[in-house]
């Protein structure tokens, strides 16, 4: 008896050692997922990338056979989520979304993370449009209207957009170099805040993604010009700025990574389940309600788009007349 009994005092610290491990699911590849995973929303609940992330996370869920956690992390432009990921297990139970900024943020303000060696790009499953907003009852028609006003009240105009050096504020700060019109930019944490100061009349316009759409429909909200290459099909009718003779075009592209060091026995289960669940019919339905482009990457493709597009920006910054880091 006593024999067994020190033989149970023995094993029990590997016991309990084990049991959180048992808890959290196997960490073999090919078990995997063998628990929930979640996956970081860079911005404010009730926006657009939160409303594509729930619709995307649903349909991964069923793919995975594990539920697929949101967790908004709002502010610095979008890039808390690669933030996070610099403290995170590889395993691949935390992963985060990632816009555009992710890549420009370390030019402009310097970031804890480097985009080419702390994070691993698994696939892209979305796009972005950017238009610029005023309420329905504004006097503006046009860009050339809101920018006339401008001039001839200096300061007394001012945009939201969803962060400092966000696409939206670069590409307006470029039409107003442009249209020589001083308007004053105002960051927010994301698109349905900036929206909310819009509608309570505390600032005179919005840069923002499809947010707007809705509010466009239901007439509180009138667009004025799109960033994108080409009009967009929700607003076939609201002109580009390239159409209005000036040559700025934002687009931006939203996926999904991890942090380096992932397995890629991992990585490629998760880059086909995310590929099934892009191409469900739901949420494709989800993105055309929404109004986000549907744009796949699969883990490679990812990879050099990153790549890329963190060099360019950096180009691009310096044309504008930026301090990069």
């Amino acid at each position: 008896m006593k024999k067994r009994l020190a033989l149970f005092l023995a094993a029990a610290p590997l016991l309990c050692a084990a049991l959180p491990a048992a808890a959290q699911g196997s960490g073999n590849p090919a078990d995997f997922p063998a628990r929930s995973i979640k996956l970081i929303v860079p911005y404010t609940a009730g926006g657009v990338t939160d409303q594509m992330g729930r619709m995307f996370a649903e349909q991964a869920g069923k793919r995975l056979g594990q539920s697929v956690v949101i967790d908004n992390k709002a502010g610095a432009n979008g890039t808390l989520g690669a933030v996070q990921m610099l403290s995170t297990d590889p395993a691949g139970y935390t992963l985060t979304m990632l816009p555009i900024g992710t890549f420009r943020m370390p030019h402009i303000a310097g970031t804890s993370y480097d985009p080419l060696k702390d994070l691993t790009y698994i696939s892209v499953v979305a796009g972005f449009n950017y238009y610029i907003a005023v309420k329905a009852t504004a006097p503006w028609k046009s860009v050339a209207e809101l920018a006339a006003y401008t001039k001839a009240n200096p300061s007394k105009v001012s945009y939201g957009t969803p962060g400092a050096n966000s696409s939206q504020h670069i590409g307006m700060t470029q039409l107003g170099a442009k249209v020589g019109a001083p308007w004053v930019h105002v960051p927010f944490k994301g698109d349905a805040d900036a929206i909310s100061s819009l509608m309570g009349e505390h600032i005179q316009a919005v840069v923002g993604s499809s947010s707007v759409l809705p509010f466009v429909a239901s007439g509180q909200l009138r667009v004025l010009a799109s960033f994108g290459d080409t009009r967009s099909p929700d607003l076939p009718e609201v002109p580009t700025l390239k159409e209005l003779g000036y040559p700025i075009v934002h687009t931006s592209p939203v996926g999904i990574a991890g942090p380096k060091g992932m397995d890629p026995a991992v990585v490629k289960k998760l880059d086909t389940a995310f590929r099934e669940s892009y191409n469900d019919p739901a949420f494709q339905a989800g993105l055309k309600k929404i109004g986000m482009s549907p744009i796949y990457m699969d883990a490679a493709a990812y990879t050099q788009y990153a790549r890329d597009t963190f060099l360019g920006e950096r180009e691009a910054l310096k044309l504008m007349g930026v301090q990069v880091k």
